[in-house]
């Protein structure tokens, strides 16, 4: 008996339990995770016998009315660390601007343009958006397969009970077990299509620094990749590497292939498209878009911001690239009165230097966020909260820390910027839309003094409320 015919006979029974495992609309085996981002469950329904527990209902917010005692910003927003400073902040309730600091100035952004981007893909898509990855055949061809790309960068390479930053993706381990339970030809696969074409255009733009991609901060943004191309992904080992290489697609296949132990060792790895007339085999399916965009806001993932721009781009009809994402933004904000003057998204991660956006503009979009204009409100419950959660857990100490659970932001940081932008619930229960922005420019340096300088002024924000003045 052959190889392949061994070690296939004994998987298709092992396989038997694993489709069984496997079955329903998430493929991926389930795994532990350190940031579990999981949609709420439906609550199970009562028993027809058991009598009906009445609903609280819903104490409505009611804004407070003023007026308001003044009360200066004063200092907080002066200080020597702020550099030259771009702020706007607008009371989320009237609509009336409180601070202006430059607030048409374009600046660059840093990661607050996620919330740009996660906007628009709020609008477009439908939270029950999943990215999928299918495995095809093709007739006349004995022995070649398809791996194609559906734009779903937390498919994993993981086995056992290993996991990544991502919660509970497909696995390539579950891939590989279907295609045995199905594959019925007499040989072995011998031909493996890369098809990586969901997504079109560069897959890494001149905006960004080579050395982006090798201190890990992103990938090459590919139809076709495991783990969002990190070396070492394992978060369960102590060799994890965030490295990312050239040419994810190629790793993919090389993971793919090892995966299909017996099956396809002698199988040659082709980058391509999809032949016509090309059978579906089996798929896996990504966890939900709203998974991928509280992990991404949360822990300011660029990889998985820059495939979230291109799912919403594709949805909008515009071409999967990084061309299209500005264009997304603009089309999908403007409508909802949001002021997009003067922005220029090279990307939709803010990982880019060329970048620009206004405060005005992201203390608008913040406006909606907090109002839950357009289905918007649940970019808030994105957002890290001061002292709390995401990138803002460690932050806001000492005299701020009074600030911690009523700060909401998305902060950044690039070479020469600090930013924080979000929403603040006031002491005197106003809702605040805030952006502020921290750059070097004029004369003028920022370090990492920045960032609880910043916090110190969103901290005064919250004890000043519908009060504030500049």
């Amino acid at each position: 008996m052959t190889t392949y015919l061994r070690i296939s006979t004994a998987l298709i029974a092992v396989t038997s339990l694993s489709v069984a495992f496997f079955s329903g609309p998430a493929v991926a085996a389930p795994t532990p995770s350190p940031s579990e981002t999981t949609s709420p469950s439906p609550t199970a329904s009562a028993s027809p016998t058991a009598s009906a527990t009445p609903t609280p209902t819903p104490t409505q917010r009611i804004p407070p009315a003023g007026p308001f005692t003044p009360c200066s910003a004063g200092k907080t927003l002066t200080s020597s660390a702020l550099g030259k400073l771009y702020g706007y902040v607008i009371n989320a309730d009237t609509g009336k601007v409180l601070i202006d600091v430059r607030g048409t100035e374009v600046t660059p952004s840093a990661s607050v343009l996620k919330v740009l981007t996660a906007a628009a893909a709020i609008v477009t898509l439908p939270p029950t958006y999943r990215a999928t990855t299918k495995v095809l055949s093709v007739p006349g061809q004995p022995g070649t397969i398809v791996l194609q790309g559906g734009g779903d960068h937390t498919l994993s390479n993981m086995t056992g009970d290993s996991y990544t930053t991502y919660y509970r993706p497909a696995r390539l381990e579950a891939l590989a077990a279907q295609v045995f339970a199905k594959w019925n030809e007499p040989t072995p696969i011998n031909k493996i299509i890369l098809d990586s074409s969901f997504f079109s255009g560069p897959t890494y733009t001149s905006a960004w620094k080579a050395s982006d991609r090798t201190n890990g901060y992103i990938s090459h943004i590919t139809g076709l990749q495991v783990d969002s191309d990190r070396a070492n992904p394992d978060l369960t080992s102590t060799a994890y590497n965030g490295y990312r290489s050239t040419n994810p697609v190629l790793a993919t296949g090389k993971y793919f292939k090892a995966a299909l132990d017996g099956l396809a060792d002698g199988a040659t790895l082709v980058e391509g498209k999809t032949p016509a007339g090309a059978v579906e085999l089996t798929r896996v399916v990504s966890q939900p878009i709203t998974n991928w965009l509280s992990h991404a806001i949360a822990v300011s993932d660029n990889t998985e911001t820059e495939f979230i721009g291109r799912h919403a781009a594709k949805a909008a009809g515009l071409p999967a690239s990084f061309d299209s994402i500005q264009k997304l933004v603009k089309s999908t904000l403007e409508p909802l009165g949001v002021d997009t003057k003067g922005l220029v998204m090279k990307d939709g991660s803010g990982l880019a230097q060329a970048n620009r956006v206004t405060p005005k503009l992201i203390a608008e979009l913040m406006v909606k966020v907090a109002n839950n204009e357009s289905g918007l409100g649940s970019l808030e419950t994105y957002l890290p909260v001061a002292g709390k959660t995401g990138t803002l857990a460690g932050r806001f100490n000492g005299p701020n820390a009074m600030a911690q659970k009523f700060v909401k932001g998305k902060s950044g940081y690039i070479p020469g910027l600090y930013s924080l932008a979000g929403i603040i619930d006031a002491k005197d229960g106003s809702r605040l839309a805030y952006a502020l922005f921290a750059r070097s420019a004029d004369g003028k340096k920022v370090g990492y003094a920045a960032r609880p300088a910043l916090d110190t002024a969103a901290t005064r924000f919250y004890q000043c409320g519908g009060g504030l003045t500049r």
